[in-house]
């Protein structure tokens, strides 16, 4: 790879990751230049081959008012992508025989109501137990989940609940109340706080040196990112983040994703085979279809979206705080590796990294072209043939049960950017092989068709 952006030196376990400053036109620190402003934030990407840094680029200010530019020591608020961090605790544990990923969380939290019965550690990681969004049952109670205390008044919240959302295992509901439920469980098994834990097991055994969970108090530093969002003609600040793990919770810059990104693909200090294994296991429901998640409808892993994506395999997370946007993505069978750390609310990560891999390889990413999709298919779960025809770059449905043939229903598909098609009321991603189709509707995670002869 001949890009030369911010290079990334000296960089291997324990090593120190050094930036340069990126030369004057550099394609990747374009693609995240605000067209409008001077003076903005912006986002740090992180360009890997096969584990090993090769590009970072920079655009924006991590301190607008301070004129402090962002950088890969910039440390940013990680959001969600924090999650992969709490289950890489939680699969330590139980490689040590410490807990079993089969344990129902009230064996580790006993106080829990009766609604945890049936739910096990595995559905925490997987979204799968019904568990109730504590973010969301704060804000619906008039609470901020920034605030001081706020940990406290979550669990006391999810205390309070007298039911899960659904049948633990029977549906796949993104909730960070699951999340925060597997770091009490790392606090209560360890001995140790979560914050400590990760610390200690993860974060200094593989040198991220500026990066750490958050416990309770503001982040201190001298190079932390303001979030920002957009007012006017200009940008306000927007901290209000958790100040706790689990869900959420981790500081990182991207010189400490790096290090972390060199164990996956060759450190194995953390990512050891035998927790990669519990890292990519895709979840799955009661029936034993699996636990999708999100517009690609990829299989949900341990704090991990892995499939199939815009025709290649994809191991990936997003996080959303207020003021940050980002993206962390691994392509396996490529061997590329790419993440977008922003610290502005009105950017798409997902676009943005669309945009550095089709820079970096052209054409890599695929959509399938409706003229290709089209064709008839069948389930063996439905009664029903599927007939689609392309019209232009959407798909025309025609639903045909066996039954009562007459009594098709149809419906348009629209081509969506993340690769598939769909309505208000279902959606259908083609298999990259071509062969089949998986449409999801309303509480029905996932039914595959298979293509058939006209």
């Amino acid at each position: 790879m001949s890009v030369r952006i911010l290079l990334l030196s000296a960089l291997a376990f324990g090593g120190t990751a050094l930036a340069a400053e990126p030369p004057p036109g550099d394609p990747l620190a374009a693609l995240v230049k605000d067209p409008l402003h001077s003076v903005a934030p912006g986002c740090v990407i992180g360009v890997f081959d096969d584990g090993r840094p090769q590009a970072i680029a920079a655009s924006g200010f991590a301190d607008i008012a301070a004129r402090r530019r962002l950088d890969a020591d910039t440390v940013f608020y990680a959001a969600s992508i924090s999650k992969q961090f709490t289950v890489l605790a939680v699969a330590q544990l139980a490689q040590a025989g410490a807990l079993s990923l089969d344990d129902e969380v009230r064996l580790h939290l006993p106080e829990l109501p009766a609604w945890a019965d049936g739910i096990t550690v595995s559905m925490l990681f997987h979204h799968t137990s019904g568990v109730r969004d504590w973010i969301t049952l704060m804000r619906m109670a008039g609470m901020d989940p920034a605030a001081p205390g706020a940990k406290q008044e979550a669990l006391r919240l999810l205390a309070l609940q007298q039911r899960t959302d659904f049948a633990p295992g029977t549906a796949l509901a993104y909730s960070n109340g699951g999340y925060l439920l597997l770091a009490e469980i790392v606090e209560r098994v360890s001995g140790k706080p979560f914050a400590g834990y990760a610390a200690e097991r993860i974060l200094a055994p593989l040198g991220m040196r500026d990066s750490y969970f958050l416990d309770g108090a503001d982040p201190a530093g001298d190079n932390l990112a303001h979030g920002y969002a957009p007012v006017g003609d200009g940008f306000e600040i927007r901290d209000g983040y958790p100040r706790f793990g689990g869900s959420g919770g981790l500081m990182l810059s991207m010189n400490d994703l790096a290090r972390y990104e060199y164990d996956i693909a060759h450190g194995h200090r953390v990512w050891t085979p035998a927790i990669r294994r519990i890292m990519l296991q895709p979840g799955a429901l009661a029936d034993g279809s699996p636990a999708l998640y999100g517009a690609d409808a990829m299989p949900y892993a341990g704090g991990l979206a892995v499939g199939p994506r815009k025709g290649r395999g994809f191991v990936q997370h997003t996080g959303s705080a207020e003021g940050f946007r980002h993206v962390y993505a691994r392509l396996p069978d490529d061997g590329l590796s790419v993440a977008v750390l922003c610290n502005r609310a009105d950017w798409v990560t997902q676009d943005k990294l669309d945009a550095v891999i089709e820079h970096l390889r052209p054409g890599l990413l695929t959509v399938p072209d409706a003229r290709a999709v089209s064709g008839i298919y069948r389930s063996p779960e439905l009664p029903a043939r599927y007939v689609l025809q392309a019209e232009g770059d959407d798909l025309r449905l025609e639903i045909v049960a066996d039954r009562s043939p007459a009594a098709g229903t149809r419906q348009l598909l629209r081509r969506a950017a993340e690769g598939g098609f769909g309505n208000a009321s279902l959606t259908l991603l083609a298999d990259p092989d071509g062969r089949g189709i998986t449409v999801r509707a309303g509480r029905t995670s996932a039914i595959h068709f298979e293509r058939v002869a006209e």
